[in-house]
């Protein structure tokens, strides 16, 4: 798969702060990976969101002093302290895929910051959600490969030393 073609159609629904540019400059690859069943599930649970959790376990910001960042299958620790928001949308969508027919199907843009780790770069609240409902999942990964530096996505600072 090409940068070009995960750009086309995730850059639209990114929220993150991808340095679009940078990831173009330095070649970054795109990997397509789908897993299903139980393997699906344990997979969704291991993917870090870009929500964070401070000492206390109380939600925090990517850029609080000693935040770090929350996997899709331990974010709902921080569930007392989430915004409302994210708590509302989240619980509408647990509450949809519980009561849905099969597995739930979730194409989810990422990056790759080592084997078998990804970032999410959009769909936590998806992900947490479909996480929290219980059921089956049939995910599709479309992981972004490139330098693991804050440079390219200031999340990333969780993850390795920036690039000078």
């Amino acid at each position: 798969m090409e940068f070009g073609d995960f750009t086309v159609r995730f850059r639209p629904v990114i929220r993150a702060k991808l340095d679009w540019g940078r990831l173009a400059d330095v070649g970054a690859g795109v990997r397509v990976e789908t897993v299903t069943g139980g393997a699906a599930r344990r997979c969704l649970a291991g993917l870090f969101t870009v929500w964070y959790a401070d000492a206390r376990g109380a939600d925090s910001r990517w850029n609080s002093p000693g935040s770090h960042p929350l996997r899709v299958g331990s974010a709902g620790r921080t569930l007392p302290s989430w915004p409302e928001g994210r708590r509302r949308a989240v619980d509408a969508l647990a509450r949809e895929y519980a009561g849905g027919p099969g597995p739930v199907p979730l194409t989810l843009p990422t990056y790759r910051v080592g084997e078998d780790c990804h970032v999410l770069l959009d769909g936590n609240h998806r992900a947490v959600a479909a996480h929290r409902a219980g059921g089956d999942v049939e995910l599709t990964l479309w992981a972004l490969t490139g330098p693991v530096c804050e440079g390219i996505l200031p999340d990333l600072r969780h993850y390795a030393a920036p690039l000078a």
